[in-house]
């Protein structure tokens, strides 16, 4: 009930978007006896309640406010009781409260427009986007679009203002639109510009001059709105080979753009990221771009692309389509250094979606490859499907080509295998062979991996504690160890503070490369466990939901079994049979569910549930 303690929760809570956490921490102690304290609390309650979509709430919260500024009135300035009655009003909007809405953003124009102030253009500039805010909602786009027209003469940096417009001259004047868009591009406004351009991408006739401004003008921003209200104008007129060539302009293939890239410019990564964030939110855009590079042939393309199309084809619950792209990729590419990408993400593709014999068949079909190679990819297969003679005859066969590499594939065999003693003599034999900082690292992890097969936990743990002391900040050893002290319910404050810290640096680093994708199912699983351990179910079933939808999460069957844990806890038997049913599926396919009983154990949960 402290102020001052609240207060800083709730901005931590913010920052890591737990809004209603928050929210209810600003509950209890907001009446601050320093009065600019309270108001800065109540703001952000109001705004927690907002972001969590409570939106019932949040007007209560903003009305409350805004009682609180005028008894207080000697205290705050008009700007303050201005800003306060016009998010006041946005959130009376939002739970159709119109009439009082109106009066409050009069009442703040009203403050704006104090004889003090020495320029009274921005209230009523703000006005007029309020008012048409208020009148879109209410359906009655004839008296919103005057308001708006009146705000763009601002010209607004947003894309969104120019949008509601577009949609409302539809609505109203669907002849008007191009003329109206060509007035506002005469005007320096690049976002008036993106929007005419993608209105000439519906008409046929207009489409290719489009799309050449289009493939300059994506280069020129890394805002999602733009990306996603381009994707949208290709799919709806059928451009998909457009967007295709998009993508390639946003993520190069050529070798020799990949070795300008290695190191991208903010601007770059932050643009690739954008991209990638508004191709994921478009279901059907990942099985539009993969028959387009199917029927094209062409299998230049970068691996951020193909992550992407992999990431996409996931979340639409249609991986076939992305396999008979890759197996398309591989027939044309040949003999080529393309066919041997081709093969590589052919090949990580069905280990993803844990077809094993589908990639002995594979090794089997491509023996240009080199058997060397061949072996190394066998061997893990032959491990998945419990074959262990096979599996390490098959290592054994691959060791001429890359030493290390499979030494450690070996250790990895005999982990997947369950041979976790061997694993650690294994191990303990390499680290006096291999010494280089790279592979130590490397052999470390599979160490503590080994320990903790073999359930010797507090040596696993000072193995990678002993990481850790090298580098602080080593991603996998501070999700290793955070989710394996979940796991044992130990020093749950310490392990949510491990796994926080890998899933920041590991989306930091993935950004700042231009990854398309920069979240790691693996991480966000570890999170909601944690949670799960520490008895946060909403949080940790909002992680676990998450993690699922990944392309590297809907696979894991450790992520759904979190899951149906999680719904069970919360009384959900429906979702927690939906989940189970799927961890068996996985476990089913996959070494993790011969180890420690975990099918059987999961199939259990499912008759329990019934």
């Amino acid at each position: 009930t402290d102020a001052d303690t609240a207060h800083r929760l709730a901005k931590l809570l913010v920052e890591v978007k737990r809004y209603t956490e928050a929210a209810d921490a600003l509950q209890k102690a907001y009446s601050s006896p320093r009065p600019e304290q309270s108001l800065a609390m109540r703001k952000l309650l109001a705004r927690c309640r907002t972001e969590s979509g409570n939106h019932k709430a949040a007007e209560s919260a903003w009305s409350e406010t805004r009682a609180f500024l005028k008894s207080h009135r000697e205290k705050f300035t008009e700007h303050e009781l201005a800003e306060a009655a016009e998010a006041h009003g946005r959130s009376l909007v939002r739970v159709q409260k119109f009439t009082e809405a109106l009066a409050a953003y009069h009442e703040a124009h009203a403050s704006f427009a104090d004889p003090k102030r020495a320029n009274d253009s921005a209230g009523v500039t703000r006005l007029h986007w309020n008012l048409s805010e208020l009148y879109t909602a209410k359906g009655e786009p004839g008296r919103a679009i005057p308001h708006l027209e009146k705000f763009l003469e601002s010209q607004p940096k947003e894309l969104l203002p120019y949008q509601r417009y577009v949609e409302l001259l539809r609505k109203t004047e669907p002849m008007a639109v191009m003329p109206k868009l060509q007035a506002l591009v005469e005007k320096p406004s690049s976002q008036a510009r993106w929007l005419f351009h993608l209105e000439q991408l519906r008409a046929p006739a207009s489409f290719a001059t489009a799309h050449m401004q289009m493939l300059e003008l994506c280069k020129k921003t890394s805002e999602e709105a733009y990306f996603s209200a381009m994707i949208d104008a290709y799919l709806a007129n059928n451009g998909t080979v457009g967007l295709l060539e998009v993508m390639d302009a946003i993520y190069p293939p050529s070798l020799e753009n990949r070795r300008k890239t290695l190191t991208v410019s903010p601007a770059e990564s932050a643009r690739r990221v954008a991209f990638g964030t508004a191709f994921v939110a478009h279901p059907q855009a990942a099985t539009a771009i993969a028959m387009a590079v199917r029927v094209s042939g062409q299998v230049q393309h970068s691996p951020e692309f193909w992550e992407l199309l992999a990431e996409g084809s996931s979340r639409t619950g249609k991986p076939d389509d992305l396999e008979a792209v890759l197996r398309s990729a591989l027939s044309s590419a040949a003999r080529t250094q393309d066919g041997f990408r081709a093969f590589q993400r052919l090949q990580g593709h069905l280990y993803t979606h844990r077809k094993w014999q589908a990639i002995l068949t594979l090794c089997d079909e491509k023996p240009e490859m080199g058997q060397g190679l061949l072996n190394y990819y066998r061997a893990g297969a032959h491990a998945e499907l419990g074959a262990e003679i096979a599996a390490l005859r098959a290592i054994a066969n691959a060791e001429a080509d890359n030493a290390f590499a499979s030494r450690r594939q070996k250790i990895h065999i005999l982990d997947v295998l369950g041979r976790h003693g061997v694993m650690l003599q294994e191990c303990d034999k390499a680290m006096a062979e291999f010494q280089t900082p790279a592979e130590t690292y490397s052999l470390r992890y599979l160490r503590s991996q080994a320990l903790q097969g073999l359930n010797r936990h507090k040596e696993a743990e000072q193995e990678l504690r002993g990481i850790l002391e090298d580098d602080p900040d080593d991603v996998l050893a501070l999700n290793n160890l955070g989710y394996n002290l979940a796991d044992q319910n130990r020093k749950l404050d310490e392990a949510e503070t491990l796994i926080r810290r890998a899933m920041e640096i590991d989306t930091d680093a993935r950004r700042k490369a231009g990854n398309p994708i920069d979240e790691h199912a693996a991480y966000i699983d570890s999170l909601g466990w944690v949670l799960f351990r520490r008895g946060n179910l909403k949080e940790a079933r909002t992680q676990l939901e998450r993690a699922a939808t990944l392309a590297d999460g809907a696979t894991d069957p450790t992520v759904w079994d979190h899951l149906g844990d999680v719904a069970f806890r919360q009384n959900d038997m429906k979702r927690a049979k939906e989940a189970w049913r799927v961890a068996v599926k996985y476990y089913a396919m996959t070494h993790q569910g011969r180890q420690q009983g975990r099918l059987a154990e999961v199939q259990r949960k499912v008759q329990l549930a019934e």
